[in-house]
């Protein structure tokens, strides 16, 4: 039988780089989803904060 070969362990740069890859490409392929999220985030904290002015929890 043939020798098993010991893939050697990744560095933690390695592994940064790896992460790094992982969510560019998550990006590129969801970004509308992202683009909409980010702006109903931003929709919804506006909202908030302007019910907050209205009902005097911010001054």
């Amino acid at each position: 039988m043939p020798k098993k070969t010991k893939t050697p362990e990744q560095t933690r740069l390695q592994k940064v780089h790896a992460g790094i890859a992982q969510a560019t490409m998550f990006v590129e392929k969801n970004k509308n989803l992202i683009y909409i999220a980010i702006i109903g985030f931003c929709l919804s904290v506006t909202i908030l904060y302007k019910l907050g002015q209205y009902s005097g929890w911010w001054a």
